[in-house]
């Protein structure tokens, strides 16, 4: 069995983050891909955001969040939103007419801009005696399934707007996923220069920005923010023997709009079902009970039901089969769905590192490196598979043989999480620690 493979964390590039400002009631913004539905971006925050309590139990802590009245209720903080003229709650559902150029021309110079420029002052007045925003991981640095006018926009305005209103900037456990325009990659780098802290959760997405023309070299490299989630959140997993060991299955609908034609975004996503649809029934024929796990709540669903229907065109119905699929749409409902399972399947991250924090043994669908980088860093590596060429026979013999060196794999996941909590112990001080 091979040992973890530990990540390492190298000194920050500014030893003024070790020296303490007396901050008597420090005020701290976090900015995030937040109130999306996104499971493993909400768990981030909650990790975090505990943290910092722990850490500065007299901080005033709010969110910067893409849905405000979702993440006040999930996390209990004030929260202010990012694009502060739309508001998806009250959009319009009717088609919006087309006009010619002129139109456009019209739109863009009497509200879209005015619109930005408003949100710009808004974003810096919010700022404005606010001692540190903290940009938290969830993934946000690609323009992957948007634009650069997406994600890479959001995040150097605010990243500007803080340094505008006077407030430090700091970049923690930050993913670097696929950046493809030329506009997006000049944001992204424009606003890591604007911090004085940054960190990766791994490896690959440090390499990745170095590739896209940023120097990262003197950047640290720490685990996912979610081995930092609070000890007490998580179940006790049941101690029983059963007739049936139950899988928990993750499902995701993963389509990049960049690399491929609506048909063949098509064609591959119906490969992809059948696929898992094989390896259901395989589990099936082979005794295993099923349940279906969720990572985000608003695309997975739409996974899940095609799932669903693929199936019962093979006969294989959910209540018959005993394949549990239930909706969830917190951690804390998550969490005890993860943890009734003794094998987990799964493309989506946060199924992945959430099982490991339960001791559970993981198989991995990458959809992106991030998942194999978390699993060779707890000593899985062997254990993991592309899902653009997923390979149903090669998955069977990897989950056979997980199942089989399990008593032996559980030592090895316990030790990694628990370095990880302590390695992100070791973040936080460099964060948190001249406020």
């Amino acid at each position: 069995m091979m040992s973890p493979v530990k990540t390492e964390a190298v000194p920050p590039r500014e030893s003024k983050l070790l020296l303490p400002t007396k901050v008597e009631h420090p005020k701290i913004a976090f900015f995030g891909i937040f109130g999306v539905e996104n499971l493993g971006n909400e768990c981030t925050l909650q990790a975090i955001l505990h943290n910092a309590r722990e850490g500065l139990p007299g901080g005033t802590f709010y969110g910067i969040s893409y849905q405000p009245e979702d993440t006040s209720r999930r996390h209990k903080v004030a929260a202010v939103p990012i694009p502060a003229r739309y508001d998806q709650s009250r959009a319009s559902r009717a088609p919006v007419p087309r006009s010619g150029g002129l139109g456009r021309l019209l739109r863009v110079v009497f509200l879209r801009i005015p619109g930005e420029l408003l949100d710009w002052v808004r974003a810096i007045r919010i700022l404005r005696g606010t001692h540190l925003m903290i940009m938290t991981g969830t993934g946000m640095l690609t323009d992957y399934a948007t634009s650069a006018s997406g994600y890479p926009y959001d995040v150097f305005k605010w990243a500007a707007a803080a340094r505008l209103a006077g407030c430090k900037v700091r970049f923690v456990g930050i993913g670097v996923g696929p950046i493809y325009s030329r506009l997006s990659r000049w944001l992204i780098k424009r606003a890591l220069s604007l911090a004085d802290y940054r960190s990766f959760r791994d490896q690959f997405s440090k390499n990745r920005i170095k590739k896209n023309g940023f120097d990262s070299d003197r950047d640290p490299v720490f685990p996912d923010l979610a081995f930092s989630l609070p000890p007490d959140i998580f179940p006790q997993r049941p101690n029983r023997t059963r007739q049936k060991r139950l899988v928990g299955l993750g499902i995701m609908d993963h389509r990049d709009i960049h690399i491929a034609t609506l048909e063949e975004q098509e064609a591959a996503y119906a490969a992809y079902l059948k696929k898992m649809c094989d390896f259901v029934s395989w589990l099936l024929e082979h005794g295993y009970a099923i349940r279906i796990l969720q990572g985000d709540s608003r695309y997975d669903r739409h996974a899940r039901s095609d799932l669903r229907a693929k199936l019962e065109e093979r006969g294989i119905h959910y209540d018959q089969a005993g394949i549990i699929d239930e909706d969830c749409a917190t951690v804390e409902e998550l969490l005890p769905q993860i943890a009734d399972a003794d094998i987990i399947v799964s493309p989506r991250f946060h199924n992945l590192l959430l099982g490991l924090m339960l001791n559970i043994p993981v198989v991995s669908i990458s959809y992106d490196p991030k998942n194999d980088a978390l699993l060779e860093g707890v000593g899985l590596g062997k254990y993991r598979q592309p899902l653009s060429g997923l390979d149903v026979r090669k998955l069977i013999d990897q989950f056979m043989d997980l199942e089989a060196h399990a008593d032996q794999i559980k030592p090895v996941i316990r030790k990694a999480a628990s370095e990880n909590r302590s390695l992100l112990e070791e973040e936080y001080r460099l964060v948190f620690g001249d406020l």
